[in-house]
């Protein structure tokens, strides 16, 4: 085992041996996730790829949120508007209605001896 691949034990060392092993290790493990990156497909150029697919999937969402916002805010408003005219229908059938009875019980005027 090469002291790269030891575990750290801070008790066997000094500050500055800790920190510089402890970096060693912490940059021994990039590499390796790097080449495993690499193995995989995703070398920079791959990565770069994938973020502008994330990025490209994340704007789908954030329009696809947009439009059932708008959609819900025509239902909403369409269901508003059907409302005012369900009023208005019945507004004008009470005017209706009123205007019949009205002209039923109005009696003529009766002119009381008048003549012209």
């Amino acid at each position: 085992m090469n002291i790269q691949e030891q575990p750290i034990n801070s008790q066997q060392m000094s500050y500055e041996q800790f920190q510089q092993q402890v970096q060693q290790q912490q940059e021994q493990e990039r590499i390796q996730a790097q080449q495993a990156l690499r193995q995989v497909g995703l070398d920079p150029r791959s990565q770069q790829v994938n973020s502008i697919v994330m990025e490209l999937q994340s704007i789908q969402q954030e329009l696809a949120l947009a439009e059932n916002q708008i959609q819900m805010q025509m239902d909403a408003q369409k269901r508003q508007i059907q409302a005012i005219q369900q009023r208005l229908t019945q507004a004008t059938q009470q005017f209706k209605t009123s205007a019949v009875s009205a002209s039923a019980t109005t009696q003529p005027i009766q002119t009381r001896g008048f003549t012209q």
